[in-house]
């Protein structure tokens, strides 16, 4: 369940009109580890794919320690897309606009015309490489609304950020939502190229940043009342794993299953029990035994 995350909700589903509306979006998810990026981005995917002529695919990006494949999220998000509902309309963009892309994926051509393809692409470039998914990608919004879903942008390779930026500079339109989810401290700190890009784009207007924030102690409040269908919060309770987690979702969850495995907390007839008080819980101590172990 996510709880405190209103204003995010809204802000995608703005983005998302504006993707139907044929004004393409590069959308960034910031905030860091464990913040709920990836449970935000999980529950648009859900309500995205309801409605008609959506269609989602998803890329994650890698942390490489001998070298990154160029493009890696991109060409993940393709062979999801050559096995989903819009396969033909893909195939068939990449085959007349995109084949030095087509050519990655053996199963989805004959052999003859792989042959072909080797022969063309031969000697093919990173440029041309994206000059054409950018066409590929054109022809295929036209027809479709595509949303393309980037984890974890702070690994990606460069070539990936050099697709970023050639999505959001084109000046076409295109029914084409690119949703990145991105832990700001971690490009920082390595002087990631992603840096630079946010920054250009956001002065230029040509992205949109959607920084999560930490839960509020009233959000915490909320959550464990919706785990328990409504019942009233022993007092304490939230004010302690608010205090513990620092607002932060994994935190929150982490704290809760703890106490809840050591036999600190249950809820039992739809309502939260605590075997101990409140002040008696420390949960900076890892391991803290239950009471009477």
């Amino acid at each position: 369940m996510l709880v405190g995350r209103q204003k995010p909700r809204s802000e995608l589903r703005s983005c998302q009109q504006r993707a139907l509306r044929g004004e393409r979006q590069i959308v960034f998810v910031s905030g860091e580890a464990g913040i709920g990026k990836t449970a935000l981005v999980d529950e648009f995917q859900h309500q995205a794919r309801q409605l008609p002529g959506v269609v989602i695919a998803r890329g994650q990006c890698i942390e490489g320690y001998g070298g990154k494949e160029a493009y890696y999220p991109m060409l993940e998000a393709l062979r999801e897309l050559c096995r989903g509902p819009a396969a033909q309309l893909v195939v068939e963009a990449l085959s007349l606009s995109a084949p030095t892309w087509l050519v990655q994926f053996p199963s989805l051509v004959r052999r003859e015309q792989r042959d072909m393809l080797q022969r063309e692409i031969l000697g093919a470039t990173r440029e041309r490489m994206l000059r054409e998914i950018s066409e590929a990608l054109e022809s295929i919004t036209a027809q479709i609304t595509l949303v393309l879903v980037f984890e974890d942008l702070h690994w990606a390779d460069d070539a990936t950020v050099d697709l970023i930026s050639a999505f959001a500079r084109a000046r076409g339109p295109a029914k084409l939502m690119l949703l990145g989810t991105v832990r700001p401290t971690d490009i920082a700190l390595s002087q990631h190229p992603l840096t630079n890009l946010k920054r250009d784009l956001s002065v230029h207007k040509l992205c949109h940043e959607i920084e999560l924030q930490p839960l509020s102690e009233s959000d915490i409040a909320e959550y464990l009342t919706a785990q328990s269908q409504g019942a009233t919060l022993p007092p304490g309770l939230a004010e302690l794993i608010y205090r513990h987690s620092e607002g932060n979702p994994l935190f929150m969850v982490a704290a809760i299953q703890h106490m809840t495995q050591r036999g600190l907390i249950s809820v039992e007839n739809r309502t939260w029990q605590l075997r101990v008080s409140v002040e008696e819980i420390d949960l900076s101590v890892p391991g803290e035994p239950a009471p009477n172990d």
